[in-house]
C-alpha cells in the first residue's frame, strides 16, 4: 500500500545552477518539499540511487513516500512533479506534496490486464490504451497497481475505465471513459454473426388447426 517505502533526506541550502549540477555529480538529488503544516517550500536533497530503486522496486504505490528528513521529522507525502532530462532519461529534479493522513487524495496507478480474454483464444489480439487510472481514497488505502479483469472480452469488444473493477475503499476518478483494453480482429477474421431470432408462429384461430 502507499507510504510502505520510507526516504531519507537532508536540507539544503539553494544557490546557483552549477551548484546543483555538482550536487547531481556527486549522486545526490535535488527535491522540493511542500504541503499543509509546513512554513513554506523546503529544499532538499535525495541519494539519486535510493530514490531511483524505490521508484522502479518498491512495494507500495511509487507515487507515494514516508520522507524522513534529517533534522525535521517525517512526512506522508506523494511525488508530484519529476524534471527529466530528455537525452539520458536521468531525473534531475522532484517535488514532494506533503499530504494529510486520513484525507483522501486523487493520484494515479498503475493499470495490469489480468486474464486471457475469450477473443484471444478465437484469434484475437488484446490491446492496452491505458496504462494507468486516476483513483481517489486514503492515502494508506492507495494500491501499487489495479487489476482489470479482460476475461470476458470477445473479439471486437473493449473493456472502459468504468468497466474496472475497484476496491471498495477507492473511487474512480475521470473526466471521460477512456477504453481500457480491447480484442483487436486480424484481418481474414470475421466476428461472428448472432443467431436471427425465430419468427413467431402464426396465431391459430378458433376451431382450425
Amino acid at each position: 500500500m502507499g507510504l510502505s517505502t520510507t526516504l531519507k533526506a537532508k536540507p539544503r541550502e539553494v544557490r546557483s545552477s552549477n551548484h546543483a549540477g555538482r550536487l547531481r555529480a556527486a549522486g545526490l538529488l535535488p527535491a522540493v518539499l511542500y504541503g499543509p503544516g509546513l512554513a513554506g517550500a523546503q529544499s532538499l536533497t535525495l541519494d539519486y540511487a535510493e530514490f531511483r530503486t524505490a521508484c522502479l522496486t518498491a512495494e507500495g504505490n511509487r507515487s507515494l513516500f514516508t520522507l524522513d528528513v534529517e533534522g525535521g521529522g517525517a512526512y506522508p507525502v506523494m511525488l508530484k512533479e519529476r524534471q527529466v532530462d530528455p537525452v539520458s532519461r536521468r531525473m534531475l529534479h522532484v517535488d514532494f506534496l506533503r499530504i494529510e493522513p486520513g484525507k483522501p487524495i486523487s493520484v494515479k496507478v498503475p493499470l495490469t490486464l489480468v486474464g486471457k480474454a475469450v477473443g484471444v483464444e478465437k484469434g484475437g489480439q488484446i490491446q492496452q490504451a491505458e496504462r494507468e487510472m486516476t483513483v481517489s481514497g486514503l492515502p494508506e488505502a492507495i494500491p501499487a497497481q489495479i487489476e482489470a479483469d479482460v476475461t470476458s472480452l470477445a473479439l471486437g469488444q473493449t473493456l472502459h475505465l468504468s468497466q474496472v473493477k475497484l476496491p471498495a475503499s477507492l473511487t474512480l476518478v475521470k473526466t471521460v471513459d477512456l477504453p481500457v483494453a480491447a480484442v483487436a480482429v486480424p484481418k481474414g477474421i470475421k466476428l461472428e454473426a448472432e443467431a436471427p431470432a425465430a419468427a413467431p408462429e402464426p396465431a391459430k384461430k378458433d376451431g382450425k388447426k
